[in-house]
This record gives C-alpha cells, structure tokens and sequence, in this order.
C-alpha cells in the first residue's frame, strides 16, 4: 500500500492518529515530526496531547510507545524519551529512536549494543544500517564501518546517506576538507538533507580554509539547513552565532528569538539572546576596533623573532616572557632586579619595543596599573605537559567560546590558563555565558584562568 501521500494533514492530532493506523516507514516519521515539530502553535499542540497521553492514545491502533517517544525526542526532553522508547526497543523504529538518543548522549558502548541487535532484526532497515555505522566509528571499529559502508553505497536509497556517514570516518581519520566534500555531496542528491546542510555549515566553519572568519559557504549551509522543517535548532543557534560575528547583530537575534518561541526554556538561546541584544544597542567604532586589532597582532609577536643578545634573550626566557604583550606588562625595575640582567640588555629591549611603539611598562597603564600580574600562570609548572599541548578543539568548548579564543591566539589549554577574565572578556562577542563555560570546563580538569 502507497502511504507517502496518506499524511496529507495539518493537525498534530490528525497526523498522530493516521501514522497509528500505519507500518512506520521513514517518510511516515519524517512528516509526524515536519507537523509536530514545525511552529509554535504545533509544539504547544503536542505538549497538550502528551499532557492527556493515556487517553489520547487510546485512539491510535499501534505504535503507540513510538510515537510517543518521538514526540518527547521532538521537546527536547531526551531523557523522557529514552524511558519511554527502552520499551519500545524490540520494534524497529523504537530501536532507532533509542539508539539515536544514546548516541546524542556520547554513550557509545550502548548505543552499539542497541544498533547491533536493531541491525540484526531488521537487516534491511538503511536508517539503522546508518546509525550502526556511526557508533562504529565513534567506537574507533573503523575496519568494521568500512564494510558498512560498501553494503550502504549500493543501497537503492543510501547514496545522500553514504556520503552523509563517510564523512564521519573521514572527519575520525582529520581528512577535514574531504569530509567537507562528502557534505557536499550528500546535500547536492537530496537539498532537504537537513542533518547533512548542518554537519556542513559546522565542518566549513571550524575547518574551511577561506582567510574570512565567518565564511559565505557555512552561512549558506546553515540558512539552507533552517528552511528544512523540522526547524534545526542547532543550526538556527550556529547560523545566530555566525550574524554576530558578521556585525548583523538584528539577525542574530531573530535566530535566537525563533528557538525561544519554540523551546521557551531553552537556556542557551535565552543567554545569547541577551548578548546579542546588548550588543545591538553598543556604541561601535569601526575605525577603533581595526586599530586594537592591529595592536593586538603586534602584543602576540614572539620576543624571538627580534635578534637580541644570547644575555637578553635568556633572562626573558627564564623570566617566562614569551611575546611583547608579556614585555611591556614589565617595568624597567622589574628586569633589572632579575640576576644578570644589566643596563646594557634593558637598552636594547627599549629600542626593540620603540620600533614598534611601544614601551616597557605600557601593559599597566593600559590595564590602570595597580598590582603588577604573574607574567604566567603559576599552574603550568604543575600540569602536566601533556595537558598544556592539548588542543582547544579537544575540551569541545561551543561556537562562541571557541572563535572568541581564536581571535585571541588562544590554540592550546596551555595559551588558555595564560589568559585572564579580563583579557577574554575584551573579545568581541565574547560574554558572561562564554567566561563561565570556560571556567567551569578548565576546573573539570583542575586548572583556572591566570589570575
């Protein structure tokens, strides 16, 4: 029986009942959650049928517990819908439902097991043969994913799929820009691949090579990935995030007002939308902001790249001075009291900042002196170095947070506890919810911000 065109249907309860009387296929799901999931007035419409479930429910003749957990799944509400969905596990898409959420969960080893014994019952299944695939790989089973895969490209509806799932072993291997392709690809055969437009927009702006910061093509891909209904609330968050730091600051609002009338609770958008509005009522000097640009660039110069006696350079070494920021933070009675340095090398530090206008001492008038600050972190004497390498990407900080850092050289947790409150809070955009996400993440690994 043709039941493509059976769902035809506006209401969240004319669509719920319909799919009840149905075999659930994938284009069946996918329409429930495009009328569900789709407006306001629809989302209001579903938490008051959940509301009034038991006797609801008494309308629908199966699929009852699917449904239901999808409705959950659709509020956000993970973990309601995982309760309801465990028993739901032994049909085919309660399994797929649960196996989904496990995998949104980072519980790989679960979400394995579940797929595993999906996959076995229902062989043919390609949205199960997909998820499967993908807690493989985030298992590290990469040999295993690659049999999948040759089993997934020959699948008459898996060619958008398998371009969709090997970037993911493409982005396990860092093979960045061909994972990029493969995103390409997936949304070139199938435009309303939403998952496909987001993994696409995220992989172009953390990875794409344009010297733009923002690049066209990661905006593109997530306004593409917002017109498809469900609406992404993902994206729409990321697409806000890329207005605000293209200067549309009205947008970005729009963005994160449009999560709000979806999800009112939503905690994150409720944050940045204050950041954002803050921003749409600050005074900006462009002219300004190109200068501290500019200086900023000048304050991350390395103190090595200027030719400085083998004297000089070894007492700015042990005194941890790695860049002129760290320079002009200290007075001329700072260098000389330290051992073997003598009035020769404090002349030839002078003429070396005056090239670049700059001034032993500048870095405390700039902050309105008082104390004068530790030049580093005192915690990086205790951690281990391991940790100090390990890449910002690594602690999987938000968009924010992590474009903010990049502004500010920060590539490294070692270039990171450098940094003070103060010194993060000068990025542009960077705010209060960015300052404490990163606080918190640094003292889940017992570090903090240089004080």
């Amino acid at each position: 029986m043709e039941v493509t065109n059976t769902l035809d249907l506006t209401g969240v309860r004319d669509v719920l009942t319909e799919a009840g009387s149905l075999d659930l296929d994938f284009d069946i799901l996918g329409k429930v959650a495009t009328i569900a999931a789709s407006t306001e007035k629809s989302l209001t419409e579903v938490r008051a049928v959940l509301a009034e479930w038991d006797s609801f429910s008494k309308s629908l003749e199966k699929n009852s517990g699917v449904l239901q957990g999808l409705l959950w799944l659709l509020l956000g509400d993970l973990d309601t819908a995982e309760g309801i969905l465990r028993a739901e596990k032994r049909t085919e898409w309660g399994a797929y439902y649960l196996v989904r959420i496990l995998l949104s969960k980072n519980r790989f080893d679960e979400a394995f097991k579940a797929a595993e014994d999906a996959h076995e019952k229902f062989p043919e299944n390609t949205a199960l043969t997909c998820l499967l695939i993908e807690a493989e790989l985030r298992l590290g089973k990469t040999e295993v994913a690659e049999k999948a895969f040759q089993k997934l490209k020959k699948s008459p509806e898996g060619s958008d799929k398998y371009h969709y799932y090997y970037r993911l072993y493409q982005e396990k291997m860092g093979e960045y820009p061909e994972a990029i392709e493969e995103c390409r690809r997936a949304v070139a055969k199938n435009p309303h691949y939403a998952e496909a437009h987001f993994r696409l927009g995220y992989l172009l702006d953390l990875y794409g090579t344009e010297a733009d910061e923002a690049n066209e093509d990661a905006v593109s891909a997530y306004e593409a990935c917002v017109k498809v209904t469900p609406i992404h609330t993902n994206a729409v968050m990321n697409l806000g995030l890329l207005y605000e730091d293209r200067e549309r600051y009205h947008d970005a609002v729009k963005c994160y007002e449009t999560v709000l009338r979806l999800y009112p609770n939503h905690a994150r958008a409720r944050l940045y939308l204050e950041d954002a509005l803050a921003c749409t009522r600050m005074f900006y000097d462009k002219d300004m902001e190109k200068k501290a640009d500019r200086q900023s660039q000048v304050l991350r110069v390395p103190v090595s790249d200027f030719e400085l006696s083998v004297r000089s350079r070894n007492c700015l070494q042990k005194m941890n001075i790695d860049t002129l920021g760290d320079l002009i933070m200290k007075t001329e009675q700072e260098l000389l009291s330290y051992k073997n340095f003598g009035e020769t090398s404090l002349l030839e530090i002078k003429e070396m900042l005056t090239q670049k206008g700059l001034r032993l001492g500048q870095g405390l008038e700039d902050k309105g002196g008082g104390d004068v600050p530790a030049g580093r972190n005192p915690l990086e004497a205790t951690t281990n170095p391991e940790t100090l390498s390990k890449p910002i990407e690594d602690m999987e900080f938000s968009v924010r947070s992590r474009r903010c850092m990049e502004r500010l050289g920060v590539r490294t947790v070692r270039d990171l506890i450098n940094k003070t409150e103060v010194e993060l809070m000068s990025a542009k955009n960077f705010g209060m919810t960015s300052l404490n996400e990163i606080k918190r993440k640094l003292s889940d690994v017992g570090l903090s911000l240089r004080s």
